[in-house]
């Protein structure tokens, strides 16, 4: 058996991960870094996943932080300067605009393998970083100064603090006898990336249908959009399994024509919907970031961006504390993470739910109401310049990684 020492253990080489490995790093702490995946092969992306991640500028002053943001190819970052939401059920219509808070930009749309990609690359080389391909955290006991934890590759490793980032069925936190407290929407999201026949000019734009929400997503490429269908269990399955051009003409009439007809989509991938929170984001000397921690629906495009923030937040207690010397594995340093965290997305958690309930919601006292509702928002640009800036990371209570850099 091999034995590795080191100040933090990462169980899980995804967004949240690799973003944790990059800002512990650059503050010269050690760590290890344990993922099930293969190494990356260069240029590509590994299996298909077409999905399409809505970045904050918050997420994105994260990832320059590690020196990430530079190295994603320009041609697959897209912008969205604008969002249009609307009700099918009715007139109502909420629009954003960037300019309403000074800003370029709401936001980017990145492919996640690209960004994986990105991230994968840049942990290889940095400097006290261990990666561990092809492996995975198989058990772990904790005593008063350190968490050792086995591995399924026949390693055993000792460190200051363990962090479970293994995503929502996360093995560690199973281990950890941590609770995941589930709430099953009875929905999947149906992903892919179509052209259309009119450009989508930055703008986001999502429609509420009876079934769930259906967001075209503005990609890098003028005509190209990524899209996330919400809907009922077997219509997911009945969209997965239609040839190309039916579905393609299901989903022109679901979005009512608003870019013109799809002329072409690419590979589907479905994924279920719920909402979770863990009972407690952190043990002795064990933390949970990410997906591992919570989980939202996409409504909003919100689930990368709370697990950056995860990982910035915890990073700087981490780093504040061994810059006093003090024990970076600390419950005390933990529980602070966990009180921070936990309010900030429970917060999020609160306000897609509320929406989720009012445009599921069938009734028709309830769909007169939110489309007066929306409207009135519309009308009250003090409420959509707050709900702006909190969606886009530029209020709330934020680590120094996720602020702008005065310069």
């Amino acid at each position: 058996m091999v034995n590795l020492s080191t100040d933090v253990l990462i169980s899980g080489g995804g967004l949240a991960g690799c973003t944790l490995a990059g800002l512990l790093s650059r503050a010269g702490l050690q760590c290890v870094l344990v993922d099930t995946r293969p190494a990356p092969q260069d240029g590509q992306d590994g299996p298909a996943d077409p999905r399409a991640l809505a970045i904050t500028p918050a997420s994105e002053n994260i990832l320059k932080a590690i020196d990430a943001w530079r190295h994603i190819p320009p041609q697959r970052i897209g912008t969205f300067t604008r969002m249009q939401v609307w009700d099918s059920n009715g007139t109502g219509k909420v629009e954003f605009d960037s300019t309403a808070v000074g800003a370029p930009a709401l936001g980017h749309i990145i492919e996640q393998p690209v960004l994986q990609r990105t991230l994968d690359g840049l942990i290889e080389y940095l400097p006290g970083v261990k990666v561990l391909r092809e492996n995975s955290v198989a058990d772990i006991s904790v005593n008063e100064e350190k968490v050792r934890a086995g591995l399924a590759g026949g390693q055993s490793v000792a460190a200051k603090l363990l962090v479970a980032a293994d995503g929502s069925r996360s093995f560690t936190r199973g281990l950890a006898g941590i609770d995941y407290p589930l709430h099953d929407y009875r929905q999947r999201a149906v992903a892919c990336v179509v052209q259309t026949g009119l450009p989508h000019e930055q703008v986001a734009r999502q429609r509420f249908l009876a079934g769930g929400p259906l967001a075209f997503l503005p990609m890098a490429d003028p005509r190209q959009c990524g899209v996330v269908w919400s809907t009922a269990e077997a219509r997911a399955r009945q969209l997965l399994q239609l040839p190309e051009t039916e579905f393609n003409d299901e989903l022109g009439r679901a979005f009512d024509h608003c870019l013109g007809e799809i002329l072409h989509s690419g590979p589907r991938l479905d994924f279920p919907l719920y909402r979770a929170q863990a009972q407690h984001y952190c043990k002795s000397r064990l933390v949970l970031v990410g997906d591992a921690a919570h989980c939202v629906h996409p409504l909003a495009g919100q689930g990368a961006n709370l697990g950056l923030l995860d990982a910035a937040s915890l990073a700087e207690l981490i780093m504040a504390a061994g810059e006093k010397g003090r024990d970076i594995g600390a419950y005390p340093l933990l529980r602070r993470y966990e009180r921070w965290r936990r309010g900030e997305n429970r917060l999020m958690m609160a306000v897609l739910e509320g929406f989720n309930y009012l445009f599921d919601n069938p009734s028709q006292p309830v769909i007169l109401l939110r489309n007066r509702g929306m409207d009135l928002f519309n009308a009250l640009p003090y409420f959509k310049e707050w709900t702006m800036r909190r969606a886009m990371g530029l209020e709330g209570d934020l680590p120094l990684a996720a602020r702008p850099v005065l310069e």
